[in-house]
């Protein structure tokens, strides 16, 4: 019973979260604006929250063991950061590459950053993203 509470709560628990929005002004003298939105995301794994789940998942001696492992996960991953360690660090070193699919001329105003997840357990998917104008 107690696993199955547990697997229909991971399942069914998520949420999203922003982390981080920057906003540019917008230069309308320029020419013909025109929106344009990239998103990409990567896989994101919080092993703190894994060994919290093993921890509430066990009993005796076993959930000791996963408080410990919890404890030092938390401790060793201190410091400023947003979001979870993904599997690929780089993967938002491809952002302006589809920008300038998205915008051939290379000329952006109105620049929205954006970083948000969207987590379910242990598990998340890192986004990052700009919304934009670009100046035809």
């Amino acid at each position: 019973m107690r696993w199955t509470a547990l697997l229909v709560l991971a399942l069914t628990a998520g949420c999203a979260r922003l982390d981080h929005v920057q906003i540019g002004s917008i230069d309308q003298s320029q020419g013909e604006l025109v929106p344009v939105s990239v998103r990409l995301s990567e896989t994101g794994f919080d092993a703190t929250a894994a060994a919290e789940i093993g921890r509430v998942a066990s009993r005796g001696r076993t959930a000791e063991n996963f408080k410990q492992l919890r404890d030092i996960l938390a401790l060793i991953n201190m410091g400023p950061r947003t979001g979870n360690p993904v599997f690929d660090d780089a993967y938002a070193q491809r952002l302006q590459e589809y920008l300038l699919v998205e915008c051939p001329s290379g000329r952006l105003t109105g620049i929205r950053a954006i970083r948000e997840a969207k987590t379910a357990g242990p598990v998340s998917g890192e986004i990052v993203g700009v919304d934009a104008y670009c100046i035809r």
